[in-house]
C-alpha cells in the first residue's frame, strides 16, 4: 500500500512526463499539483486521470490528507 505522499509523488512523476510530451521540461522536484500555468495544471490533472483510472486512487484525496 502507498502512502499518501507516495501517491502524491507519483502523480507529479507521472505529469513531468505528460509535461514532457508535448516537448517541455520542469526542474527536478517541481511541484505540477501547485502549478498555475495551463500547461503544467493540465499535465497535472492528466495524471491525476490516469492514477483513477489504472489505480482507483484520487490523487486530490492523497493531498488533503498530507495537508490536514
Amino acid at each position: 500500500m502507498r502512502t499518501e505522499k507516495q501517491i502524491v509523488d507519483q502523480t507529479n512523476e507521472l505529469a513531468r512526463k505528460l509535461y514532457a510530451i508535448r516537448g517541455y521540461t520542469a526542474r527536478e522536484g517541481y511541484r505540477f499539483d501547485q502549478a498555475t500555468h495551463p500547461h503544467e495544471v493540465e499535465a497535472w490533472e492528466g495524471a491525476c486521470a490516469a492514477q483513477l483510472m489504472l489505480t482507483n486512487t484520487d490523487p486530490a484525496d492523497a493531498l488533503a490528507n498530507i495537508e490536514d
